[in-house]
């Protein structure tokens, strides 16, 4: 992949944190985001810097608009344009068909659904050229239903569609 410009949600730590490290490098600028790692997000920026990677670190909580809106700010301030968004961060918490709240399903919807939505919508109005890519991951979950992690696996499923 070609990007320079890179956005990845949730990319601080496990496979945001990878997907990081195998795009960077010279003449690359990536921002990312997270919530709660914010240790893990500067030792990545340390890492990824050494390798004459430009990073941008911001935090936020994907459930909130008013955070998107910052992220997306930021984003714009810092990149000027974009030509790679990961959307990777998500929340994952258990809960069943048979004890899910409305506060878990509309948390879960938000994270995982609602704001890749709003941070596609706005990655599509700031790409300069024509190789732009918007990545998406989902989960095993969607392909192998079980009863557990009902409100994720809804979410995560409206993500792969």
């Amino acid at each position: 992949m070609e990007a320079r410009k890179i956005i990845i949600t949730g990319g601080a730590t496990r496979m945001g944190a990878a997907i990081a490290r195998k795009l960077s490098g010279p003449n690359k600028e990536i921002l990312i985001h997270y919530n709660k790692s914010k240790l893990n997000a500067e030792k990545l920026k340390k890492e990824l810097s050494s390798k004459d990677t430009k990073v941008y670190l911001v935090k936020g909580d994907l459930s909130k608009e008013a955070d998107i809106k910052k992220i997306i700010n930021f984003a714009k301030s810092k990149l000027k344009f974009f030509d790679c968004l990961v959307n990777n961060a998500s929340l994952f918490e258990n809960d069943k068909l048979e004890n899910f709240s409305l506060d878990s399903w509309s948390k879960h919807l938000r994270t995982n659904l609602r704001a890749p939505a709003l941070l596609t919508k706005e990655f599509a109005k700031n790409v300069k050229g024509k190789n732009n890519n918007i990545i998406n991951i989902i989960d095993q979950r969607v392909f192998k239903l079980t009863p557990y992690f009902f409100s994720y696996t809804l979410s995560k499923t409206g993500l792969y569609t």
